[in-house]
């Protein structure tokens, strides 16, 4: 404003100036604080990407494409997620035996956006090689394959400050399984694949109460592999078919599932879900063996049991990474061929291909290109051209490329899950 203890040489002038601040400003002649302008959901938007072959994780902010502070892993990650309100992010060190979390220090409460410093938590996850990680509503459900510990923590813990292990099931040894939770009238269940005495892959699949006790299972999931869940529904993988655990009249229940019709002899073999803990699960589906190669791709509803295929990629192109945005209900794939894929999952049409987004991957010893999405935002890892690539899945266009350097590989986008106008917290 005006510096009243020095003299002006021109006082007229002074007076002048004076008498127009004045009657700018309120009633009782003090300017309030001015209103900041609404700012986009990429101003709270953060990308956290790791390197392919360096311990090394990085954080963008996706409004200006700077880096916001670099940090130092154990060993390079093997995966990359945030929590369903995208604040957080983990990074999964198999290697290490190590998880690591990290407030990302953007996001969003309503029309408020929060945009703070970013640190990594004290608490940490060592434990024998943590391979899969499934994220459903605020429930975080990680499985170490080393031994065989399934743990859970609940993302509000995390925003309380008090980061902690909120339940863990041993299942006895070291084995490749998975876990996941739904939330059934406000009460998780947690479910697990427990190990298979025989060895190998899992053949059951168990679903426990919070007092840890089997309140449903299912003894005849030979080959068990892929899991997924929303807040109402899991599924499992058998070589036969899948496990769907959902609602029952009186609980929770767990029902093996035959495929039938145009899916018919195929058996789901990965499962994926948004990080919401709603919409539908995509699946993954190839021929049970002995019979012709079949790989299919399809949505599935636990609580309704339908299984619906998507179109079929062009001859000789796989899916390589998927992601699904709930908001629009997008379903976002990048292929072997370097051509995105998009998808909108209640109808199962194909609404775009985005080609060239990355180089197309070798037939062997393809680095991981993860994705991830936000409302018609996806982030593509291209680490042979050391980008993160950028497209807008409502158009199907490439929006820019961010150089990052190095091998860039696991990625996740935290902050804004949502488009919108957000206004700065003070």
């Amino acid at each position: 404003m005006f510096d009243h203890r020095r003299r002006s040489a021109t006082p007229t002038l002074a007076l002048a100036l004076l008498a127009t601040v004045l009657t700018a400003c309120s009633d009782n002649g003090i300017s309030p604080d001015p209103t900041p302008a609404p700012l986009s959901a990429a101003n709270f938007q953060r990308l956290m990407v790791t390197d392919g072959s360096a311990p090394t994780a990085r954080l963008i902010a996706l409004h200006n494409d700077s880096t916001v502070q670099n940090f130092t892993l154990a060993a390079p990650a093997s995966y990359v997620y945030a929590t369903s309100s995208g604040r957080f992010a983990a990074v999964q060190q198999r290697t290490a035996d190590r998880v690591n979390f990290y407030d990302a220090g953007v996001w969003v409460d309503g029309t408020t956006g929060f945009r703070r410093a970013p640190s990594q938590l004290g608490f940490q996850l060592t434990d024998g090689l943590p391979t899969h990680a499934v994220v459903t509503g605020p429930w975080i459900s990680i499985f170490m394959d080393g031994n065989g510990r399934a743990v859970w923590m609940n993302e509000a813990d995390l925003v309380s400050g008090s980061p902690r292990v909120a339940f863990e099931i041993q299942t006895g040894g070291a084995h490749h399984s998975g876990s996941n939770t739904i939330v059934i009238n406000g009460t998780p269940y947690f479910t697990v694949a427990p190990l298979n005495p025989a060895g190998g892959l899992p053949t059951a699949v168990e679903v426990r109460n919070q007092a840890n006790q089997v309140v449903a299972s299912v003894p005849n999931c030979p080959v068990m592999h892929g899991n997924a869940s929303i807040l109402n529904g899991a599924v499992y993988g058998c070589a036969d078919g899948l496990v769907i655990i959902r609602q029952g009249v009186t609980g929770v229940t767990a029902e093996k599932v035959t495929t039938t019709g145009e899916m018919a002899g195929l058996g789901l073999r990965n499962a994926w879900a948004s990080k919401s803990g709603s919409g539908v699960i995509l699946g993954q589906f190839s021929a049970l063996p002995g019979q012709p190669t079949r790989r299919v791709l399809a949505t599935i509803d636990p609580v309704t049991g339908a299984i619906n295929p998507l179109p079929a990629l062009p001859a000789g192109v796989v899916d390589h990474w998927r992601a699904i945005e709930t908001t629009k209900g997008q379903i976002a794939m990048i292929a072997n061929n370097g051509t995105l894929y998009v998808f909108n999952a209640a109808t199962r049409t194909l609404q775009h291909s985005v080609a060239n987004v990355v180089p197309a991957l070798p037939a062997s010893g393809a680095m991981t290109h993860q994705v991830d999405v936000a409302e018609d935002l996806a982030a593509v890892a291209s680490p042979t051209t050391g980008e993160v690539v950028l497209v807008n899945i409502a158009n199907g266009t490439i929006i820019r490329r961010i150089n990052v350097g190095g091998a860039p590989s696991r990625l996740t986008i935290t902050g804004a899950k949502q488009n919108g106008q957000f206004t700065l917290a003070q």
